[in-house]
């Protein structure tokens, strides 16, 4: 065989090589490329949508201690509420130390099992929102009574509601608030 044979069989094959498409190279080079960007696609969504899971969370805790709160709150002021005379009434005994007033409150008790009524745990069911079914988030709320300021003479009239939020690994605390019956000063502080 001579060389332009060789060469016409040469340009032969590559002018079948041109019409039949993509050779074995650039087929594995095109399938690799495409998987690569397939994985990046479903790693960055699965991020987003963990990401938006999350902030659907955070924003159902809030609401639901938001309630949590606005009921304490219309217990306390019905607490002291005399209907007939439509004015309010406080007793020393109130000022001096009101944690029995709060555990009494109709809102304050969520589990009756609980050994401590100054901790009540509860779990938002799914009728409050989506997120929360499969009972995975755990809210504890914490009564604890202090003095206005670090006296020993001062009456007990700060109540302090600590609220823990559990859910998967993570077990934070989420919000502290003080209670005082003294809305309207009824409470005298002799110091």
């Amino acid at each position: 065989m001579n060389i332009n044979t060789k060469l016409n069989k040469i340009n032969t094959q590559n002018l079948n090589f041109k019409k039949n498409g993509f050779g074995m190279v650039d087929g594995i080079l095109s399938i690799s490329l495409l998987a690569g960007v397939i994985t990046y696609g479903i790693y960055f969504s699965s991020l987003r949508l963990n990401t938006v899971h999350s902030s659907n969370l955070i924003r159902s805790i809030s609401k639901e201690i938001e309630r949590d709160i606005e009921r304490l709150k219309l217990d306390l002021w019905a607490m002291s509420y005399d209907k007939n005379s439509g004015e309010y009434t406080s007793s020393n005994e109130t000022c001096s130390d009101f944690s029995e007033e709060i555990i009494n409150l109709p809102s304050w008790v969520v589990d009756s099992s609980s050994e401590n009524a100054m901790i009540q745990t509860w779990q938002p069911g799914k009728e409050r929102s989506k997120v929360f079914s499969g009972g995975k988030v755990l809210i504890t709320r914490e009564l604890n009574i202090s003095a206005p300021i670090n006296n020993e003479s001062l009456n007990n009239s700060i109540a302090t509601l600590n609220y823990r939020v559990q859910w998967g690994e993570n077990n934070k605390h989420w919000l502290s608030i003080d209670l005082t019956p003294e809305a309207h000063s009824w409470c005298e502080q002799i110091i």
